[in-house]
């Protein structure tokens, strides 16, 4: 038998998760920055190109930008799909 007076209850996890927001905001740590892919030049290892040939180069002057989203629920599950345009905006930290 337990007999507590006054006490919180127990913390469990959620169920259900929260609906992911239309169009609102995401804040995000950026983990790395990296040059593109070199657009020409040797195949790797094995001989074989694994890109496939209908795939666009990567911009000369681009940069992939790796992010860390904590809330990952706030990612729309299709973002892969190509259907999604993505705007950064950087504003320093406050301290």
């Amino acid at each position: 038998m337990e007999i507590i007076i006054g006490a919180i209850p127990r913390i469990s996890p959620s169920k259900s998760k929260p609906i992911p927001r239309r169009g609102g905001h995401i804040e995000a740590r950026v983990l790395n920055i990296r040059p593109t892919r070199k657009r020409y030049g040797k195949h790797p290892g094995n001989g074989k190109e694994r890109r496939g040939k209908h795939q666009v180069p990567d911009p000369a002057g681009g940069r992939v930008v790796t992010l860390l989203i904590p809330e990952g629920y706030t990612i729309p599950p299709d973002l892969d799909s190509g259907n999604y345009r993505v705007f950064l905006r950087f504003s320093p930290q406050s301290r």
